[in-house]
């Protein structure tokens, strides 16, 4: 009797071991279950911890995943996507993760933002634009991001690593020489800004190099005025249309943001004036290609979006991980007006990547 209740002891036991280890085995698979029906950006925050948990753990010298964060001015602008496209692609290549941010409208509180937020997450390296307020952009700087900033430059951050973007004095001096082909140099030119804000340096001191650029013309010059598109082709058209209608007088159009020509072409079309004016734009958007094809504007004034992506993610990686560091702050991205001559052939020129000077 006693021996079959010591058997019937262990049993038991045994039986609950069993029951105690089948459990553990349930709640694993269930936690590997929730892990992996989390979305994809929260795994991935779960690997990268992880990787940095061993890396910090193994004590060896093993190199951290870097993280670019490009803010944008416009997340979804045509001109813009060109450069996201640049910055994907270096990303993919140099194996960083990257995220692309922006405000869908033109919005430096929203950029502001963005900024602190890539800091707070551990970039590495932030791509931005002048629209950002300088205070955010410096407090990265000094939080050891590295920053690179381009098509308009915030000269007043220091510790930027460059910025990469338009030669402004270049493009007016080659506005105004595409405006003479069309302009007779004894006939009058009076001009019409139109630009995407009036709250940045970069256009304030675009307008004034445009401005500079024609006062020198010899027939007379004369500003009409200035308009804003706020990166919106209806407001532009609209101003546009009020433009002609109050200056009936002028005769060249300068165009200082993307959709601005074919707002202003919209606008002259409207009004069957369109063949009468010399209407000069920036970007190579495919609205703006179609135009200079069907003659109605004379040229477009572009840089490189493709390495405001492409090659500023791969300055900040030689910067990070190579300690390179460029010859001067100040960079040009390939400043050139495209014509009915060049336009075949002027992309090719603008995906050339400079890489940064070896130590």
């Amino acid at each position: 009797m006693k021996r079959t209740i010591a058997w019937t002891l262990v049993l038991v036991m045994m039986l609950t071991l069993m029951t105690g280890c089948a459990s553990k085995g349930a709640a694993s698979t269930s936690a590997s279950a929730i892990s992996a029906s989390q979305p994809a950006s929260s795994a991935s925050s779960a690997a990268s911890a992880s990787s940095a948990a061993a890396v910090s753990g193994s004590g060896t010298a093993a190199k951290k995943d870097l993280y670019f964060v490009y803010v944008s001015p416009l997340l979804s602008h045509p001109i813009w996507l060109v450069a996201k496209e640049g910055f994907d692609a270096a990303c993919k290549e140099l194996g960083v993760r990257g995220d692309w941010v922006g405000p869908q409208g033109l919005s430096a509180e929203e950029m502001a933002q963005l900024v602190d937020t890539a800091v707070a997450q551990g970039a590495d390296g932030i791509i931005t634009q002048g629209i950002c307020p300088a205070e955010p952009v410096q407090a990265a700087v000094d939080a050891g991001v590295k920053v690179l900033t381009v098509d308009c430059d915030i000269d007043s951050v220091d510790g930027r690593l460059a910025f990469l973007g338009k030669d402004i004095d270049k493009q007016a001096e080659l506005m105004y020489e595409e405006a003479c082909k069309h302009v007779s140099q004894d006939e009058k030119i009076v001009l019409s800004i139109q630009c995407a804000a009036l709250n940045t340096d970069f256009y304030v001191n675009s307008n004034n190099a445009v401005v500079k650029a024609f006062e020198k013309h010899p027939g007379g010059f004369e500003l009409a005025n200035v308009s804003v598109s706020n990166s919106d082709k209806a407001t532009g058209t609209t101003e546009w249309l009020n433009t002609f209608n109050t200056y009936p007088d002028v005769n060249v159009c300068v165009n200082l943001a993307a959709e601005a020509a074919s707002a202003c072409v919209t606008a002259s079309d409207e009004l069957g004036i369109t063949k009468n004016l010399c209407i000069l734009g920036v970007d190579d958007t495919d609205e703006n290609m179609d135009l200079l094809r069907s003659g109605k504007i004379a040229g477009s004034i572009v840089v490189s979006f493709w390495n405001y992506g492409y090659q500023a993610a791969y300055w900040l990686y030689q910067n990070i991980t190579e300690g390179r560091v460029p010859a001067q702050k100040v960079n040009d991205s390939g400043t050139m007006m495209v014509t009915t001559e060049n336009i075949d052939n002027y992309n090719d020129l603008l995906k050339v990547k400079v890489d940064l000077p070896e130590k």
